[in-house]
């Protein structure tokens, strides 16, 4: 919710819908709803639905197995790239290693009992 917000949408443009995300530690979450916003991709853009949580991550946005076939992509998650045709050729879209690290170290990190909010930009 924190991502669209800075997008300049709020919860009056979701559209409602409850469905149950399990997280990457195993913990359930629902969803606020879902919005289909334009999402530009290596020369591509397509219309693609989100669904939305409210709480903490160190990501913005997760793309899942619908855009990825949609997109005919290719992801390699040990390379941090994707690669996918379009009319111009096989377009590529590198992640940033070092960044995706300290994404994951600081997911691992234990809490004190309290929810730390970390911001880091998605590089796709």
């Amino acid at each position: 919710m924190e991502t669209l917000k800075g997008m300049g949408f709020t919860k009056k443009d979701l559209a409602k819908k409850a469905i149950p995300l399990v997280g990457f530690s195993g913990e359930t979450k629902h969803s606020l709803g879902e919005i289909i916003i334009p999402t530009y991709a290596g020369g591509v853009n397509k219309q693609v639905r989100y669904l939305v949580i409210d709480g903490p991550s160190t990501y913005n946005v997760i793309l899942g197995r619908p855009w990825i076939h949609e997109m005919k992509a290719i992801p390699s998650t040990y390379h941090q790239w994707l690669k996918f045709p379009t009319p111009w050729g096989v377009q590529e879209i590198r992640g940033d290693q070092e960044e995706a690290r300290d994404c994951y170290k600081v997911a691992l990190k234990p809490t004190t009992g309290k929810i730390r909010e970390v911001k880091y930009p998605v590089v796709v």
